[in-house]
């Protein structure tokens, strides 16, 4: 194999490579649109690079004239994607000017798939060889230009220098640094290239020089420079993400701690009481062994009571410290139930000081959720503190919030939490999610805007609504676990 069909053949298998790279990234991220253009200009690359190496390798006018005809469907691809990239990166390029040369580009093709032997020439006359690269490939020798149709394909080049240059000024003027860095390598390769291709084209087309129409490898070169500045993109963009991701756990730990920083003194009270039961049934051991009569019976009865709170007070510890730790996010097989039993549990006191009655209405056969138990307990926890605090205006025997819990659909658990409170204030339920937004005096204002970053990167959703007879209710919806994970929550 010789060096012309190395190097075209590279061409094209790069461009396909880069035509699979691009077309991952949109299928990964559809809004990615500019990828999915450039997708379609490697295609193009690829198939212009095929039909340059079978104008090289012609025997015969007809055959070279084949080629021609089959060189414009690429060429037309690589164009439209290129208009429709230069757009989407940096959304400049004026909408007449693409219009334009996209009607032109297909009027042009429209052409050439009717005319013979194509829209470039009218007749093709003669081939002649020359030695390119050291290989002996085939050139125009004669033929006559079908001058009106090329004109326009001209005008159409000519179009989209001016649309890169209106970019690339647009953005300059109202870019930042790195827009302006970005725009000028890209756009700046796109004019350089366009400027060379049609110089060497119409020479070819023109007959001016005996050469063959190259126009593939430096596409390629282009190709790479634009997948080069698209990948320093993706990684700042993943950079950021991180970081972003990094504050909103910081955040999410700051919220949990500033929860449980509120109920300090539940907390105290439900530590004091396991401890004060070890303190006294320690003592009426300690008296039982003094006095000389050691009832068994009584004696064990006494050890299981201290180890029942030993338990329980070990339970408010590992619910406490699981808020409190900065932890990686762990998606598992969780209960709902379970987890509604611990938030109660974990405000029973504060409930019972406040006078509100909280109840739980989550049945056990509900299906299991996939998601981090922790964070979940926090979005409810924070939902159930908001809806006690919103009842705490009312008469004793209306400060009531309720958990409840149903299944939606197949894959969908809905959680929702209700209560008798005020409800929220028309001004502010519309922004009732957004960071420091809060009616409470002493709010901070981040709960609920943690709460919904939770809920949303589950997969699911958060809202809250006003209830027509007073009170408010929020909802958050999760994902259930697949159906082999089965149905019954973990002790």
């Amino acid at each position: 194999m010789n060096a012309v069909s190395i190097l075209w053949a590279a061409v094209a298998g790069a461009a396909l490579a880069m035509a699979a790279l691009h077309g991952l990234l949109w299928l990964l991220e559809r809004r990615g649109l500019a990828s999915l253009a450039v997708c379609a200009v490697a295609i193009g690359v690829a198939g212009l690079s095929i039909t340059e190496l079978g104008m090289m390798y012609s025997t015969s006018p007809a055959e070279y004239g084949d080629w021609v005809w089959w060189f414009h469907l690429p060429n037309f691809v690589a164009v439209v994607g290129l208009v429709a990239f230069v757009h989407l990166q940096f959304g400049t390029g004026r909408a007449w000017l693409a219009g334009a040369i996209v009607a032109l580009r297909a009027l042009v093709l429209g052409v050439n798939f009717v005319a013979q032997p194509n829209v470039t020439w009218s007749e093709i006359s003669a081939l002649s060889t020359i030695s390119f690269l050291g290989q002996q490939v085939s050139v125009v020798a004669s033929a006559r230009v079908r001058w009106p149709f090329q004109l326009a394909g001209t005008v159409a080049s000519l179009l989209f220098i001016l649309y890169v240059a209106d970019a690339l000024a647009k953005a300059w003027r109202e870019g930042d640094h790195e827009t302006r860095r970005k725009a000028v390598i890209i756009c700046g390769g796109i004019l350089a290239f366009i400027v060379l291709a049609i110089g060497e084209t119409q020479l070819v087309v023109w007959n001016q020089v005996r050469m063959p129409i190259v126009v593939a490898p430096p596409f390629l070169i282009l190709m790479a420079a634009i997948t080069y500045e698209l990948s320093r993109g993706i990684v700042a963009s993943m950079r950021m993400e991180r970081e972003a991701q990094y504050l909103r756990d910081e955040l999410a730990r700051v919220s949990r701690i500033n929860t449980v920083s509120q109920l300090s003194a539940s907390l105290a009270h439900e530590m004091r009481q396991p401890l004060t039961a070890i303190l006294a049934n320690a003592r009426a051991a300690e008296r039982m062994l003094e006095a000389g009569e050691v009832d068994a019976p009584e004696l064990r009865a006494i050890l299981e009571d201290v180890c029942a709170a030993a338990a329980r007070a070990d339970a408010v510890i590992v619910r406490t410290r699981a808020l409190m730790n900065r932890s990686p996010i762990e998606f598992r097989d969780v209960s709902v139930t379970a987890v509604a039993r611990d938030v109660v549990a974990l405000l029973r006191t504060d409930a019972i000081q406040r006078g509100v009655t909280v109840e739980s209405f989550v049945a056990e056969a509900l299906p299991l959720v996939r998601a981090d138990r922790v964070q979940v307990s926090q979005v409810l926890l924070n939902l159930v503190v908001n809806a006690m605090d919103s009842v705490s205006a009312q008469s004793a025997r209306e400060r009531r919030v309720s958990i409840e819990a149903r299944q939606r659909r197949d894959d969908l658990v809905e959680v929702a939490v209700v209560d008798s409170g005020t409800g929220i204030p028309g001004h502010i339920l519309p922004r009732v999610f957004e960071a420091f937004v809060t009616s409470k005096a002493t709010g901070l204002g981040i709960g609920l805007a943690v709460s919904r970053a939770i809920v949303v990167s589950h997969g699911g959703e958060l809202r809250a609504e006003n209830n027509p007879g007073g009170g408010a209710t929020f909802r958050f919806t999760l994902h259930a676990a697949t159906a082999g994970a089965g149905k019954h929550a973990p002790g």
